[in-house]
């Protein structure tokens, strides 16, 4: 089965995720990631502020477990030596389909900079429900139904047939764009997401789910689900944190978060319900703020760290599972780098070992040639 998870704007999608394994073993199903690095330290290792796409394959990543990256989206991986760090985009199970996401990425990245993006807001029923959408758009693809655009009161726009949406937000840089879409995210899991549950919840099937999840670069979808229609629930050892969804009529399966869970469908719609006046509502940071934010780990960037996220879950675990179970995870992840810097440092001491052998075979073969050089003089 291919798996695949993307990219929520900055993101976020995808975001990536891998399961643990109970017996130990890190189970990483996606394997494959579309990653953006900075072109100078590609090339010389001195940054110039330029981005990049690149394949990158999980074993080239120094840490092996990925689980948090739906969040942080940061990796570190090694070329030529020096250690980079890249932002994950896409990941997948399969080698074609991270290809297929970097050829189209990469036509899109041929736009200016500089070009003007609208972040939308729409729905969308599918066979499996409702969804709420927020999505990155170009003005040259919509069309305009409100008659004065320039009017801050949420204009609509025409994304496609049958296909309306408000206009939350519009702006003339594209990377500044993509920053909106991820504070907006993250204001929206802070807004739905329960710090405390009146009683312990155990997961069933008919538990009912608010997740966030993003099936395609610069995308972020909210949709109330049932437990039973997730993927993947033996493996998913923390089912109150992530949730694996299947879209229908797809082999592609997201990493979604859950943002609020319980036995009542109304009070989840309820949320789902909120969350769509909440965007309209909302009054986004200006580019200069929302750079400090992400700077200082404050606000946007403070929402989606791996530490806030599931300590948040753990203060409404009752039973103390859940921090046991991270733990039992990070002793792991701990005892894996660990390990794979071993090889690494093993690996590089080869290195070392053969370069001198060059030195040497080289100086070897000039003191050889040099007296042959004399002769012919001579």
């Amino acid at each position: 089965m291919s798996n695949i998870s993307n990219d929520s704007g900055l993101d976020d999608s995808a975001s990536c995720g891998a399961v643990a394994n109970p017996s130990g073993q890190a189970a990483t199903r996606l394997s494959w990631f579309l990653a953006e690095v900075d072109e100078g330290s590609m090339k010389n290792g001195q940054p110039n502020g330029q981005p990049r796409l690149c394949v990158l394959y999980s074993m080239e990543l120094l840490e092996s477990d990925v689980s948090d990256k739906y969040m942080t989206r940061f990796v570190e991986f090694r070329v030529n030596g020096m250690v980079l760090e890249a932002k994950l985009i896409l990941a997948a199970d399969e080698r074609r389909l991270v290809d297929a996401a970097l050829v189209s990425m990469s036509k899109e990245q041929c736009e200016e900079s500089s070009a003007r993006q609208l972040l939308v807001q729409y729905t969308e029923n599918e066979e499996a429900g409702e969804r709420l959408v927020h999505k990155l758009v170009s003005p040259n693809n919509v069309v305009w139904l409100s008659t004065k655009p320039e009017l801050k009161c949420n204009p609509l726009v025409s994304l496609g047939p049958g296909c309306i949406a408000h206009v939350l937000y519009a702006y003339d840089q594209r990377a500044y764009m993509e920053k909106v879409l991820l504070h907006l995210k993250a204001r929206c899991f802070d807004h739905a997401f329960d710090d405390q549950l009146d009683m312990p919840v155990a997961m069933d099937d008919d538990t009912w789910l608010l997740v966030q999840y993003s099936p395609e670069p610069e995308t972020v979808v909210y949709q109330v689900i049932q437990f039973s229609q997730t993927v993947w629930r033996q493996e998913n050892l923390f089912k109150d944190v992530i949730a694996y969804v299947q879209l229908p009529g797809s082999e592609l399966v997201l990493q979604a978060v859950v943002i609020s869970n319980g036995q009542d469908q109304k009070e989840q719609l309820a949320k789902y319900d909120d969350l769509r006046c909440f965007a309209m509502d909302l009054d986004f940071p200006l580019p200069e703020e929302l750079e400090e934010q992400l700077e200082q780990g404050s606000g946007t960037a403070a929402l989606f760290s791996r530490t806030s996220i599931y300590q948040r879950a753990e203060e409404r675990d009752a039973t103390g599972e859940h921090k046991e179970l991270r733990h039992s995870l990070e002793k792991m992840g701990e005892k894996a780098q660990s390990e794979a810097q071993m090889i690494i440092d093993a690996l590089d001491m080869v290195d070392n070992i053969n370069k001198n052998l060059q030195c040497r075979l080289g100086g070897d073969v000039r003191l050889e040639m040099a007296p042959t050089y004399g002769d012919e003089l001579h």
